[in-house]
């Protein structure tokens, strides 16, 4: 059984459609059905896109807040990672580690120096429209 959506991050991420095992019917990334045979390849070249370099560009110690920006740069398909997030703990309690030392529940933005500043200019729109 095989994923046939050509935008299943799984696809996206590796290039070849999921490969599931008999009993599944739908992809348990996408939730697409499955399918019998696999799609057809395309013989569009993928674009790769690798960044060595990030830069700071957010930080936070407000959960609502880290979950904004989240959804605001991947709407906008922006590549980037944290640092910190690993802290809030939804079973211990949010920021609990903040209890001890306030610059411990930092979440730290950091995106690819390319776009390092349209990504700061997109986050103090944001912040305007509020």
């Amino acid at each position: 059984m095989y994923c046939p959506n050509p935008k299943c991050p799984d696809f996206v991420a590796t290039g070849a459609h999921g490969e599931y095992v008999a009993g599944v019917t739908t992809c348990p990334v996408c939730g697409e059905y499955l399918v019998d045979t696999p799609p057809p390849a395309t013989d569009a070249p993928r674009e790769e896109t690798h960044y060595t370099d990030v830069e700071p560009v957010f930080q936070t110690s407000d959960p609502t807040e880290v979950m904004v920006v989240k959804g605001l740069l991947e709407s906008e398909n922006i590549p980037y990672v944290t640092t910190g997030a690993e802290k809030f703990d939804t079973f211990r309690g949010a920021l609990s580690p903040m209890r001890f030392n306030p610059g411990a529940g930092m979440v730290v933005f950091l995106a690819p120096t390319p776009v390092a500043d349209t990504v700061r200019q997109l986050l103090e729109e944001y912040e305007k429209d509020d």
